[in-house]
Order: C-alpha cells, then structure tokens, then sequence
C-alpha cells in the first residue's frame, strides 16, 4: 500500500502568518512588587553589579577622571558631524506609562501646574499639566559636556530654573563608584528656548576641575537669586554678577561653613534647606550645621545622633521648627537611626522616632525584619506647608509623622502613610525607593522615586502614577519577538511587555508588567503558541504562556535557587530551530494493535510499505507542531506494534548561570514536558580554571546551536562544545563520565578584566565580537574570526583588540552590549555608556582602520545602552525582520528598520510565491500615518490590497483598479490603523503576494 500522507497526532499551531502569538492575561492587578532586598545582596548586589560594569577592573573604582575625559571626547565627536555610517534613525518606543529612578522634582512658583522632573541617567522631562503627561528637554543634547544623571532642581527668585547632576547616593554603601552616574556640574535651563546652559562643569581640559568635584551635586537651593550648591568638597554658594552670570569655576563658589575657626568644612554635602527667613540647616555625613543666615562663622555644628547619611527639613509654616531624620550604614546596615524634631531653630532637639524601631522603619523592606535597610540609597523627607506638625518620610516605605497637640515631651503618631501593593484600583500604592518629597501646598504632594513621579491631591491620604510619557526606565536587557513584541528586564519595575496594545494598554506606547522585582536577561520562543522566559534578581526565572507566570527548575536547580547566594544579574540565553539537521531527537511512531498509525489518515496494516519519497505527518514533542518527513527508502509494516523513528526537527536549548556553574535544558519549550530536565553544562569540576564560569556575565549560542559562548567578569571567553550531540545526562552533563561536553577557554585578559557582552554572527558562528565595560585605560572592543575552531588559551588567542585610531576609534568606555547585522558581519552596533556607536568595516578592515561613529542620532540622547538586538529571523517567518532594537537604562525603548533589507517574502517556498508580483515592500517601515507600497507587475491586470492584522482580521481595503506591467509605487493612508504589526497581501489577477509592516506613532 503507498501512503503518500501519513498524518500522526497533528495539533494546530496557532501562528499568524508565522508570526509569534504571546498569549499573557492582562488583568487589572500587576504582578505585586517585590522591592530588590530578597537576598543578603539588597542593594549592595546592585551597587556591585553597576560597578563591575562600569569600574576600572584594575582598582575596582570609576575614575572620575576618565569618566570626563571619555565625555569630552564623544562631545567633541558628536560636533565632528560624522555621516552616520548605517543610517539608524531610531524611534522611541516606550515606556510611555513606566517611570524610573526619579531623584529630583521641582514646581514652578510662578506656575503650579508647570512640574519639572529628573531622571538619574535619562534627563530632565517637563510637565505642563500638574504631572498628566511629561516631555524630554531636548535641549540637554548636544550640550557641553551633556549630562542625563539628575540629582537635583531649584528655582531662583527671578524665576530662572537649574539643576544639579550626580548624586554620591548612587554609589552604594562601599563608596567606589558603584552604580552611579557621574554628574558634570550645574546647568540652567531656560524655558523660553528651550535651551540648556552649563553654568558650572568640568569642561574640555583637565585636570582642572576634576578629582570628582563637580562628579557629584547631592543638593541644591536658592535664597533669592542666591544659589548654594552641596558639592563632595562642602557646600558652596554664589550671586549673579550684573549680567546674570554665575561663576564658571568653583574657586568662584564660597564655601562659609567651617569645621573648627579657620578650617572650611569639606566634607561631603548631602542636603540643603533653606527657611522663608533665610536661615538654614546643612548636612554632612555625622554632622549638621544650622545658621541664622549664611554668614561666615554664623554656621553651628550641631550634637546628633551618629548617622552616615542625613536630610533635614524646615517647616515652611514655621522657620523654627526644623526635622532631621538619619540613617546609619555602619553596623545596623541602612536602618532607621531617629527622627528628631527641634522647635528653636537647631539649640535643642526631641527624638520623635527613636533608632531600633525594626517594626516601623521606613528603610526596611519588611517590617520587624531588620536585615536589608537602605538609608544610604533612599531618604526623602518634607512638612506640610501648611501644618509644622505633619511630615511625610520616604525610604522603602512611606511613613507620615503627626504631632500629637500639646504632648510634652513632644511626641505623635508614626504611621505607614502609603503601600507597595500595586494595583489600578488602590489608591494608596506609591511605588518603592522614594528619593525626593516636594509639598508645595497643602493638598499636593509629589514624590519622585524608583517608579517615577506619584502624586496626592489629598495631603498625602490617597496617590495617583503620574507617569505618562516620562520615559526614564532603566533596562537591563531586552529581546524581541516575530510579531514585533518585545519585552525589557527594567531595575526595579520587573519585566515590561511591550505589545502594540493587544493587552490593553491605556497608553500609545505602553507596556505591560508580566514580572516584579529587578528585571533582568528575557527570551521568547516562538513555539507552543508563544513563550515569553523573564527572570529577576537572584536566580529568579520565569516562563509565560497565558495565565500566572510560573518557574520551570529541576529539584535540583529549585533547591539551589531556594537556597540563596545567587549573583544579583541573572544571566540566561535561548536558542531555538524550527528545522534543526543536527537534532537528535527521534518521534517514534507505533502501528497500534488495529492496524493505524497512531491517528487519524490513511490507514495502515501490518505488511503495508511506506515508500521512499512518500510523505508521513506527524508532531514534535515541542507543542504539537506538524512535521514532515519524507523517507529515502521504503518502510516495511510488520507485525503488529511494529515502529519506527522520524526525527524531531523542532528543537531548543536554554542556559542559565547559577552560584554552582551553568545550567541547560532542552525542554524550555515543550510545556508538556512532565519534569524539565537539566544538565550542568560547567561547574567546579571543570579544568583548567574551573571557577571562572560562576563569574558569567553574557551567554550566546552559535547559529547551529551546538557551541555556547560566555563572557565572563574577569576578563575570559569560554565555548562549550557539543550540545547538539546528545540528549540526556550522560551525554550532557558535566558531572557525567561519558559526557560528549568539551570546555575550552578561547581568550583571557579582554578589557583587562571584564567580558559583559558577545555578539555572534547569524551566518556564521567563527565570527563573534566581544565588549568589556569599565572607564579604564585598556581596550574595549574585540573580534575574533575563528571562535568555532581557537584552541584553549590563556591569553588573547586570536581575539583582536579593534578599538580604532584617531578620530575614528571608540572612545574608552563602558561596552555593554554589540550585535553584528543579520545580512554584513561589517555592520556592528554597540550599546554603550554614551549611547550607540556603529562601524561598518568591523572585520574585514585591519585592526587599526576600524572606524567607530557615534550613531545615538537627533532623536536620542547619548543615554546609557545595555543591551542591543536584532531581529534576525527573515521576513517570511518575521514581521520585524532585520529591525535593530535598544534597551536603554533610563530611556527606555528605541528602535530603527534601517538595516532591514527588506520586508517582501519572496523567501517564502516556491508554492507560496507569486508567479508575476515582485519586490513588494511597504516603506517607511514602520510606518507613521502615511506609506507607499512598491511592486512590480509582469502582466497588466486588475489589482487589490487587503491589509490584515495579526489575528487575520481584514482591517483595510484598497482597489487598485487596472495595473498595466511595469513598476508602481502607491501611497496609502494609515491614520486609522493603530499600533501594532499587520499582513500587506496585493493581488493581482490570479497572483498574490505578501509584506509586512509595522505602525508607530
């Protein structure tokens, strides 16, 4: 009998046009929010991941002065008005309804509904209606040695608005550097034109200015056109000349507060306030100072309770009354060390809250546990101007203080004023990490924080998210899928969705949590329907698809997780195959006792032949998804349960990093999978060097899946060779005797001591780029031609250092993340510390003619890039084939279609292609509210455009009337499409062929 279809078990796929469906539920309560304090790194880990990233590897400390250096030069590269060499016009695509790290808010005096807000690495945004929505300043770029970390925002009497930029609250408790963002001074900006000026900052020469000075501006405020400025050399102060200018170089700030007679205090300023009757309260580390005024030898240093970090308030109703609320990192790590209030000016004082008080510490993730306090990194303190006997305290936490009439000793309630159960419907939610308390009158309050801007209309009774449009998240990483999802691991707002609206978005551009905590590395699958993996701080990974996100470890990877010790990054990587030749998988098919196979179809008995040539259907093992396999020799039934094996073409293979080595499964995808094995791919037993795998920071797979690179935080590349060979724990586990696993160190060394990130070339796996970070004097960008084959080294092998020369190289900085283009292994982009930078000879140049040009482009500040990706699969299979995405930390999501070759499908399979339509595209891909589709017709016919969406609903219709042969461009309006990826079909006579395309706004 010749069967020429043998279908086995078939499930149907559920893919729109080959496109990734992600099938998460939105419901009205976001993923609850679990503050970065879940193991003993708190935010000390993320002080020390920032700082490996970013810090010398040499010293373990950010050089301040190469930190301006570094700026000064891509300044003076950005002015050289190089041609961009890819031609990257990026677009902001969100977080349009997600804030960031907010350390800085101001309200106009003159103008209540005119809000300024800034972000610690994203700049400064306006708001010009009382918070509703907010816009960059994009006056900051091209500024003068431009800066996007702010720390702080004051007014003068004259209505003139300046910011201060760095804070030394970033650096972490150990005080090297750890995850700041180096200011550069003091700016002005001036409404009226939208400009930013540099008032005060470390220009183009060094060392003048430098040794950090004007790195940090913790404070600053004003008394009348008087501005003080809280520097790591004291606080300082100066007056506009008679034309308005301030002094351009510190020497011309005064610093009038003394330690002892005759010795000016320079010590590390940390706040400022300033009283409607001038007099003022200044604080160090340890220490306040108070003053009627700010008269040399008016300051009186105050005895208070020990304490490393802490802020004072004035009550504005009462310039007497004065709070001063400290926290203490040395022993009782970032806890509550008092609240105290004087009502004499700073003579005497009351403790109010006194230290220990574990069960009402605001520091605290968890009350009444003391571990895990974070005084050191935020502390926010205000009085109602209204009442001098209200307060509002910041930390994790939000607690209010009330002054209890008439109570002697002075004494209240201490009470948590909000919580951090994020929902759309609790009015009490302000998101955790609160920095800045700005109360300008009774009713309103505003607070800037880890999440953004959060508002009360009632005294601070009841909150609202103020965030649209404040585009300042900050990612860790980001991937994208066939359908033009993508999602971002954002520090401290989880894992952020981005889905052209399909799950409700109120926003054009928002996003959707599918995960809390500190979001980090992310993957999609394109299989079972769509998967979205996520992962959080400390050894957290999730999968989602529909439903709860839910974990996928082994016993044995649950109980180390569990167990704690995890690094702060989680590190994971994904690789997948639809039609794998090197699978070693094997479906196997049983004739079952009446004679069928094992489903539906034509039906076969015992002594039946299946013929070379003939066609047998059957499914994976990964989601039920159809396969075809066609036999070279014939299939001879024999007696009942008689089988045979065909090959599981749909394959995956998923790392994860751990404190014990690095993890892989190849059932990451197959949801029906029972128990999810996994094998120990590198650990301890491994030689030479075994260690080093534990320190992983980066990990790619090779293009055929059978090799994955690491990069690792001292400065190695490691290959693990032999994945695709087996299937099982003897094969693939380290641990085993007979593993098919080799582990070969291929460089040692690179960056001097830090490997963040390897890009691979899709078409060829000997191709790969490696980048380290750290502002250091060493090189930063590598390529190596033979990453398949290099043998073990200690050294840099055949990896080649290609920073570039002259005007043409990388500046040295911070690296963190490289992607080679899908169609030119010439093309590199690199996400970096000063935004994107791009070469186009990267490999086929010598080392030295490499040519680096900063690509960040008019629409995007030279913000912070941590990770860049391109979508690789081709466009019959993607919809967003070819575009360049970049996840930013502290502006969100940008994106660029320049490098995308094309959209058309004629890559589809001869029975899907047109016989006389060519070339179809649809340009600007995407597409704002105006198009053009171009085509080519060999034969005069009458000619129709559908266009459809990605469910397959038909949303838009064009006739074309009669076409005649030849080329034909035609526009098309979009106004009344919405966001998202949608199916162009133009047909033509009896011929039809396909694009597609995206819309943004």
């Amino acid at each position: 009998m010749n069967i020429k279809t043998i279908i086995v078990g078939s499930l149907a796929l559920g893919l729109a046009f080959g496109a990734t469906v992600l099938k998460i539920n939105s419901e009205e309560t976001k993923a609850v929010y679990t503050p970065r304090l879940t193991n003993t790194f708190g935010q000390a880990g993320y002080a020390e991941y920032l700082n490996m990233l970013k810090a010398d590897p040499a010293t373990g400390k950010i050089d301040f002065n190469l930190v301006e250096q570094v700026r000064n030069e891509v300044f003076a590269r950005s002015k050289q008005n190089n041609k961009a060499l890819l031609g990257l016009n990026w677009i902001q695509m969100g977080p349009d309804n997600v804030g960031g790290r907010t350390r800085a808010i101001l309200v106009d005096r003159n103008n209540p509904n005119l809000i300024y807000a800034g972000s610690i690495s994203g700049g400064l945004f306006v708001s010009t209606n009382a918070g509703g929505s907010w816009t960059p300043i994009a006056g900051m770029q091209g500024v003068l040695g431009e800066n996007l970390a702010i720390s702080c925002i004051a007014q003068t009497d004259n209505g003139r608005i300046f910011f201060g930029t760095g804070s030394s609250f970033e650096t972490g408790a150990n005080g090297n550097g750890g995850s700041a963002f180096l200011g550069n001074g003091l700016y002005e900006y001036v409404p009226s034109s939208g400009a930013v000026v540099p008032i005060l900052n470390n220009t183009a020469s060094l060392p003048a200015n430098s040794s950090g000075t004007l790195s940090v501006i913790n404070a600053i405020a004003t008394r009348g056109n008087r501005i003080y400025i809280g520097t790591t050399s004291g606080m300082r102060f100066a007056d506009p000349d008679g034309g308005g200018n301030y002094p351009s170089t510190l020497g011309g700030w005064t610093n009038n507060i003394e330690s002892v007679p005759g010795f000016p205090e320079t010590g590390t300023c940390q706040d400022i306030d300033v009283a409607s009757n001038g007099s003022m309260v200044v604080s160090f580390a340890g220490k306040i100072y108070t003053a009627p005024n700010d008269n040399l030898g008016s300051f009186v240093r105050r005895s208070i309770l020990s304490g490393t970090r802490i802020s004072c308030a004035i009550a504005p109703s009462d310039p007497n009354v004065i709070y001063m609320l400290v926290g203490n990192n040395t022993g009782n790590f970032g806890r509550l060390q008092g609240l105290e209030i004087s009502t004499n000016a700073g003579a005497s004082w009351d403790v109010i809250v006194p230290p220990g008080s574990f069960c009402n510490d605001p520091f605290l993730q968890n009350d009444c546990d003391p571990n895990g306090g974070q005084a050191f990194y935020d502390m926010a303190i205000a009085v109602n101007p209204a009442d001098w006997g209200h307060i509002l305290v910041g930390g994790i936490q939000l607690y209010e203080w009330r002054y209890a009439s008439g109570s002697n000793p002075i004494g209240g309630s201490w009470l948590k004023a909000a919580n951090l159960f994020e929902s759309t419907t609790n009015p009490y939610y302000v998101h955790a990490d609160k920095h800045t308390i700005i109360w300008p009158t009774a009713n309103t309050v505003y607070i800037g924080c880890d999440g953004g801007v959060f508002k009360s209309s009632t005294g601070g009774t009841t909150w609202q998210e103020k965030n649209l449009g404040y585009n300042v998240t900050t990612f860790y990483d980001m991937q994208v899928a066939a359908n033009g999802f993508f999602m971002g691991g954002a520090q401290d707002n989880g894992t952020q969705l981005f889905s052209y609206g399909a799950f409700g978005s109120p926003t054009p551009l928002g996003t959707f949590e599918i995960s809390g905590g500190d979001g980090f590395d992310c993957a999609f699958s394109r299989f079972e329907g769509g998967i979205a993996y996520h992962t959080s701080q400390s050894g957290t990974l999730m999968r989602s698809n529909g439903g709860t996100p839910g974990t996928f470890y082994s016993s044995e990877l649950s109980t180390l997780v569990n167990a704690g010790g995890q690094a702060f990054h989680t590190v994971i990587e994904n690789w997948e195959s639809a039609d794998d030749p090197l699978s070693v998988d094997f479906i196997k098919i049983v004739i079952d006792s009446n004679g069928y196979i094992n489903a539906i179809g034509d039906t076969i008995f015992p002594g039946d032949t299946i013929f070379a040539g003939d066609t047998i259907r059957y499914t994976s093992l990964t989601g039920g998804i159809p396969l075809y396999n066609i036999p070279t020799s014939n299939i001879i039934i024999g007696m009942p349960s008689d089988s045979f094996n065909v090959v599981d073409y749909i394959q995956s293979k998923f790392a994860f990093r751990t404190s014990q080595g690095i993890y892989l499964t190849r059932d990451a995808a197959r949801l029906n999978a029972i128990n999810t094995k996994w094998f120990k791919i590198s650990g301890n037993s491994m030689t030479p060097d075994a260690g080093t795998l534990n320190s992983a920071e980066h990990f790619e797979f090779s293009p055929d899946g059978n090799h994955l690179f690491i990069g690792t935080s001292n400065g190695q590349v490691w290959r693990i060779s032999g994945l695709s060979l087996a299937n099982d724990s003897l094969g693939l586990d380290e641990r085993s005797g007979s593993t098919v696993l080799t582990q070969t160190r291929i460089a040692s060394g690179l960056g001097g001591g830090s490997v963040v990130s390897i890009a691979v070339d899709p078409n060829n796996g000997n191709n790969i780029i490696a980048t380290a970070g750290g502002y250091s004097t060493q090189n930063h960008v590598y390529r190596c031609t033979d990453a398949l084959t290099a043998p073990s080294t200690t050294t840099l092998g055949t990896f080649t250092a290609i920073q570039g020369v002259s005007g043409n190289a990388l500046p040295k900085m911070p690296v963190y993340d490289a992607e080679i283009d899908y169609n030119d292994r010439n093309k590199v982009v690199l996400g970096t510390e000063w935004g994107v930078w791009t070469s186009d000879n990267a490999f086929t140049a010598s080392a030295s003619a490499v040519r680096w040009i900063d690509e960040s482009g008019a629409g995007m500040a030279h913000v912070p890039v941590f990770a860049v990706e391109q979508q690789n699969l081709r466009s019959h299979t993607a919809v967003n084939s070819g575009c360049m995405y970049l996840g930013t930390h502290a502006r969100g999501f940008y994106m660029a279609c320049d490098l995308a070759t094309s959209v058309n499908e004629n890559n589809f399979n001869d029975k899907d292609k047109t016989g006389f339509i060519t070339n179809l595209t649809v340009y600007p891909n995407p597409v704002n509210n105006a198009g053009t589709i171009a085509f080519d017709l060999k034969e005069k016919a009458n000619t129709k455009v559908n266009i459809y969406n990605l469910s397959g609903s038909l949303v838009k219709t064009i006739d074309l009337g009669i076409k005649t042969e030849g080329n034909h461009k035609v526009k098309f309006d979009a106004t009344s499409l919405s966001i998202g990826s949608y199916i162009i079909s133009l047909q033509s006579g009896n011929e039809k062929n396909i694009a597609k395309f995206i819309v943004t706004r």
